[in-house]
């Protein structure tokens, strides 16, 4: 009867023994250890003094082992030294059970300063127990030698040649990502008739895939045409000389290997071979023209009658129901024939599919979310639910994932952000780049999950800030207030916000009405939950009743 290998097994088995009746180890707590006792494996002591040490003991063969040393051969052979056995010794006596033979985790173990010896697969300091050949000087940390990588790799689409395993590290960059061969957690093939050298992880590219960032499928190329390329993901300049995924219709497009197969970015579908006739449907208009001004939105049942700007007509104190946004005075938008409810214009026209950036699925528009999409659950009102790209609560229109076991939610405001955008707080582009940094607004990096960046000065806009509609309406106030941005030279200015009566910062974001001079905090006239719907039904109204007394 074959037996399994020493690391399928669940009970710690003495290598020493015979594989066809192996010796099962048994713990020893610290206490119970004789002095100056040494591992089997890598001759390092066994601590007695160690609070939560313990070790394995075989009393038949009477040997001890660290935990994770019961697990390692005393000497191997890897294809990266294939001349000499690698023999396993320790660094140090002070093995303890917090940090592992087999233990990845080296954050602290990088050192620069050229001192001490680094293992030459990793290329970093060597860990408590490494593997050594004592001919070479050449040595492994036991972490490294886990996993063996294949010599030869065929590639079935990358390359015409069968690749070879390369020992080394190399600063040079990777044919087919641009990034450097010095990467520590992976390992590099080359094709030496063809001058061609890659990560492993960079052989199994996708030839052809689709992203939300662009209407088009794009296609991996080795290189582009000559001229100037940004990454539609990370906004640096492409080098079209290696490997990048571009346009297959031919738009001046391009974005870098290891952008477009990112998590959050790609879907993980390899899209060669599949035909791409039913890969995009057709738009669905989101209502019916009845005539010039009346149309039947997909949301509501009655017909809906456009309102000209200039006046509204009987809307005052009216929230739209998608944005949930107010209506104000230079606002078009459309009005229920039969109830209350209400649409803007650019609203009404929302389209019923949509890629976003944010999301790697395609997003559907809905009236309602399917499910109550709140953190904290027991904090539950009737249609709210947590948008994922500000944070922010919402009651209005809700554009949701289309897969179903996603759960990705966008408000309206944040799916209309466009890519790049332009912003008055800002003299240039605000990019979607899924990096993150502080706000320039409220100083935060956490008030949003995801910031537009300037990739010019490096600078960050939340998009709850992103959001804050730029001109709004006060009850008692006839005319527009806009957003102001912060006065330059506020050294002799003095503000007070009008509801709170107490002094505002002009250097801060703040509303101004032109005519009056009234001036208002933000957060003052908004509120802090701004987009959920007055007069809300609140399903658990005792829990969110404690919750705003704490």
């Amino acid at each position: 009867m074959e037996t399994l290998p020493y690391y399928t097994r669940l009970e710690p088995l003495c290598r020493l023994s015979d594989p066809a009746q192996p010796h099962t180890l048994d713990r020893v707590e610290s206490e119970s250890l004789t002095p100056n006792s040494i591992c089997f494996t890598c001759k390092g002591e066994i601590l007695q003094n160690s609070e939560y040490y313990s070790c394995y003991y075989c009393c038949i063969c009477d040997l001890k082992f660290h935990f994770g040393c019961d697990l390692l051969p005393p000497e191997i052979r890897h294809p990266f030294h294939p001349s000499h056995p690698l023999t396993l010794i320790s660094l140090d006596l002070e093995v303890n059970s917090s940090k592992l033979p087999l233990d990845d985790d080296d954050d602290d173990d990088d050192d620069d300063d050229g001192k001490h010896e680094k293992c030459k697969c990793c290329r970093k300091r060597l860990k408590n127990v490494y593997y050594h050949c004592s001919v070479c000087k050449f040595s492994f940390n036991a972490s490294c030698t886990t996993y063996r990588p294949p010599l030869t790799i065929k590639p079935p689409k990358s390359h015409e040649h069968t690749l070879t395993l390369f020992p080394k590290r190399l600063p040079l960059p990777c044919d087919a990502c641009g990034l450097s061969l010095e990467d520590q957690t992976d390992h590099v093939f080359t094709c030496h008739p063809c001058n061609y050298m890659v990560h492993g992880t960079c052989i199994y590219l996708p030839r052809v895939i689709k992203i939300t960032r662009h209407p088009h499928r794009l296609s991996f190329t080795t290189s582009l045409s000559p001229g100037d390329l940004s990454c539609g993901v990370c906004r640096k300049t492409v080098d079209i000389n290696y490997g990048q995924y571009s346009c297959t219709k031919g738009c001046h497009y391009a974005i870098h290997s290891k952008c477009a197969t990112r998590e959050d970015v790609w879907d993980g579908k390899d899209l060669e071979g599949v035909l791409e006739e039913n890969e995009e449907d057709e738009d669905i208009e989101s209502f019916v023209k009845i005539d010039e001004n009346t149309i039947q939105h997909f949301s509501h049942d009655h017909y809906m009658r456009l309102q000209k700007n200039g006046s509204l007509g009987g809307h005052e104190s009216k929230f739209c129901d998608a944005c949930i946004l107010p209506l104000i005075p230079s606002d078009s938008f459309y009005s229920c024939m039969r109830c209350e409810f209400v649409l803007h214009d650019v609203c009404a026209y929302l389209p019923r599919k949509k890629n976003h950036p944010l999301h790697k699925h395609p997003l559907v528009l809905l009236p309602t979310p399917t499910e109550f999409y709140v953190f904290p659950p027991e904090f539950c009102v009737e249609d709210m639910f947590t948008c994922n790209g500000c944070d922010q609560l919402g009651c209005g229109f809700v554009y949701e994932c289309a897969k179903d076991d996603c759960g990705f939610v966008l408000d309206v405001r944040c799916a209309s952000v466009p890519d790049p955008l332009n912003h008055e707080c800002h003299p240039h582009p605000l990019f979607i780049n899924l990096t993150k940094g502080e706000c320039m607004r409220c100083k935060s990096i956490s008030n949003s999950s995801y910031f537009l960046e300037c990739v010019k000065c490096k600078s960050f806009l939340c998009l709850t800030c992103a959001n804050v509609p730029r001109v709004t309406h006060y009850k008692y106030d006839s005319h527009p207030l806009t957003l102001c941005y912060g006065e330059e030279d506020a050294t002799n200015l003095k503000y007070w916000c009008e509801i709170c009566e107490f002094k505002l910062d002009p250097k801060i974001w703040f509303y101004t009405c032109d005519c009056c001079r009234v001036t208002l905090h933000v957060t003052c006239l908004l509120g802090l939950n701004m987009y959920l719907k007055p007069l809300l039904t609140i399903k658990n109204y005792n829990d969110v009743k404690e919750k705003l007394k704490a």
